[in-house]
């Protein structure tokens, strides 16, 4: 039975499903909220500060009619386990259940939020995706049909290649699917999206987990490349080398759209990519002020506005993305090392967070912010700012964010 299901799980084309018709979340497959439905929850993946406590998932209060609006409801800790790095997480398909990870220690820890949403509970701790599953530093999260992929950045001794792992549901193992390892990409491995109507993956570069504690990481330590694979087959199709640190997948939304939008935090810089007959095409379309280190970008579900957060430039920057090759700029509202952004699906709230790794954070108040955000531009909601500083254990580092 068990030889059964690995050996369908690990054939690529059973993961392909019907698309929702609804935004997603993170990955194209995710059934969440519909555009029409304002978010209840905002989960926050939070690590301790200090790195001496666990660390935990945070709850917050996203209800607008609620009397606890943009207050923290609780916190669920990950165990008696510390020094975790809570960095990245995501949803299973169904969103019922949320896979988060140590980037440091590579434990995952699988939370229901069906049952009771408000409550999430932690239902299982894998102590070691390294010994699982041959590789470490698991960053994304991807929800596929049967499972969650997984960019992990690294091999199991923490140097390349990283690789693309698949759990199922209950989280185990079930294949691994290696970065491509030649000199001109050695195996790096950060973040992962998928565009089935296309049959396209795309995934992205930074450094290997030896090496991202350092302060800076060392220019010959991290990536420069993008790799487009053929979904179905998990095969490579092209490797393209583009600016230093090339992070965030983001495909346009949308069944007929054939582009995405990629930032590149060593350059400072953004880039279109577009499928053109099979073979994609990149181009650098934003050049941003030197040194303001772009840490995430989000696509409006129109795909016609552009959000990108500037770690180093204090600010997230609003362009008007309908030419997707000529950006114009909209608006800029500045904040503290904003990291990790959430767009809701009216295309109509965003969520920023501010931290982005322990060593890398500066001595800043840590906050969840939201903005109010339209064509027009965008405002700082002064209802909704969430202190991250005052736990009973202390600061707390929010980094990612989802919706329920």
């Amino acid at each position: 039975m068990r030889r059964s299901m690995l050996l369908l799980l690990f054939t690529l084309p059973a993961w392909i499903a019907p698309v929702p018709s609804g935004p997603e979340d993170e990955s194209v497959f995710v059934k969440n909220l519909r555009p029409d439905q304002h978010e209840s929850l905002l989960y926050v993946w939070t690590s301790d500060a200090d790195a001496k406590q666990p660390d935990f998932l945070t709850v917050v209060d996203a209800d607008p009619k609620s009397p606890r609006y943009g207050k923290i409801i609780t916190t669920v800790p990950t165990g008696s386990t510390v020094d975790n790095e809570a960095h990245h997480f995501g949803y299973t398909v169904n969103a019922d259940r949320i896979f988060a990870g140590g980037l440091v220690s590579n434990r995952l820890f699988i939370y229901d939020v069906k049952t009771d949403p408000l409550h999430p509970k932690l239902i299982k701790t894998v102590p070691d995706l390294g010994a699982l599953s041959g590789y470490t530093g698991p960053h994304t999260y991807y929800a596929v049909p049967g499972g969650v992929m997984i960019a992990m950045l690294g091999s199991k001794d923490g140097t390349g290649p990283g690789a693309l792992i698949r759990l199922d549901e209950q989280g185990n193992f079930v294949s691994a699917l290696p970065a491509p390892n030649r000199p001109d990409d050695p195996g790096y491995m950060y973040d992962v999206g998928v565009k089935p109507e296309l049959n396209r993956m795309v995934t992205s570069s930074w450094t290997h987990p030896h090496h991202f504690r350092g302060n800076p990481i060392a220019p010959e330590n991290v990536g420069d490349a993008v790799v487009v694979w053929d979904w179905k087959a998990g095969t490579v199709l092209q490797v393209e080398h583009l600016d230093k640190m090339p992070l965030e997948v983001r495909w346009q939304h949308g069944p007929a759209a054939r582009g995405g939008f990629i930032n590149c935090a060593g350059a400072s810089t953004v880039w279109y990519w577009e499928d053109k007959d099979g073979k994609v095409a990149f181009t650098r379309v934003i050049q941003l002020p030197a040194n303001s280190t772009p840490a995430d970008v989000r696509i409006s579900y129109d795909n016609r506005l552009l959000y990108v957060s500037l770690f180093s430039g204090n600010a997230v920057q609003q362009y008007d993305v309908s030419d997707p090759l000529h950006p114009k700029f909209v608006s800029e509202v500045k904040l503290q090392e904003p990291n990790m952004m959430k767009l809701t699906p009216d295309s109509r709230r965003l969520y920023v967070s501010n931290s982005l790794l322990s060593n890398l954070d500066g001595k800043v108040p840590f906050r969840v912010w939201l903005l109010d955000v339209d064509a027009s531009g965008m405002k700082l909601n002064d209802k909704f700012a969430v202190d991250f500083d005052q736990f009973p254990t202390g600061p707390g580092r929010p980094h990612d964010m989802l919706l329920k």
